[in-house]
């Protein structure tokens, strides 16, 4: 293969830290995370400056991706612990980051932070491994690519994590604390469903709040084709999902995300 060079262009991907590309085949409504030891670039200049322009909603759709990936990457049962380090650090950059630059896209501060939270989300996807949480995103956008990716993750994601937080109070309390959520003292459980509350207040902070999986055509009919798909088409990330979940569970929380 040819060297890749990455420039970023957005605070999003994370792609200039690690080998995953994104291929989709839409006759067949396949959108599937790839990569190996050869898409890896070979360079990456990260320069926050190219990022000014970016609009608002964009900035919010690709912040948003870039925290999921942290997210995800702590949660998942591959974690180690350079890749737990970085992962909170990016939480923590991109929950006071990310709505700075969403209201004043020219603020070099915070475009510089969030610049650095991406790669660093990216650099924890090369060491631990997002989760089913994008299997279901990759499979909601395959069929309707009209939904940006870093929209159609905040949409599922309360209902994803809330599935999750509610199963599992294992390090989703560490995720709280990394949002600046108040939780010493509080019971193991509540400090875990903390997230929760503050994935909210992030996504209503940058604007994402109102968004819904019915103004972008989906239908309820449609939920349990996206779950089956995404096992079909990114199904080892259920794998590496701290809660075990199967078709119904997936479709499950695809209903809940759509009430």
């Amino acid at each position: 293969a040819l060297p890749i060079v990455a420039i970023p262009t957005t605070a999003g991907t994370g792609t200039e830290a690690d080998p995953w590309t994104v291929i989709t085949k839409t006759d067949t409504n396949e959108k599937i995370g790839w990569g190996n030891a050869l898409t890896y670039p070979a360079l990456s200049i990260v320069d926050p400056e190219l990022m000014l322009s970016v609009p608002a909603k964009q900035t919010a759709y690709t912040g948003m991706d870039a925290f999921f990936h942290a997210v995800e990457c702590y949660l998942a049962n591959v974690n180690q612990p350079t890749s737990d380090h970085l992962a909170l650090e990016a939480i923590r950059l991109i929950t006071k980051n990310l709505p700075i630059a969403v209201k004043d896209g020219r603020n070099i501060t915070a475009r510089t932070n969030l610049a650095w939270a991406s790669t660093e989300a990216g650099i924890c996807e090369s060491l631990s491994c997002c989760i089913s949480h994008h299997s279901l995103e990759h499979a909601l956008s395959a069929y309707f690519p009209n939904i940006p990716h870093g929209a159609g993750l905040t949409m599922l994601s309360i209902a994803y994590f809330s599935y999750l937080a509610e199963r599992t109070s294992d390090r989703f309390p560490d995720l709280a604390r990394a949002m600046g959520e108040k939780i010493d003292g509080l019971p193991r459980k509540q400090q875990a469903m903390a997230f929760i509350a503050g994935l909210k207040k992030l996504i209503r902070k940058v604007g994402l709040q109102d968004y819904k999986l019915s103004q972008f055509g989906v239908r309820s009919g449609d939920l349990r084709a996206i779950a089956e798909n995404s096992f079909h088409t990114m199904g080892k990330l259920f794998e590496l999902t701290p809660v075990p979940l199967r078709v119904d569970d997936a479709a499950a929380i695809c209903e809940r995300a759509y009430a």
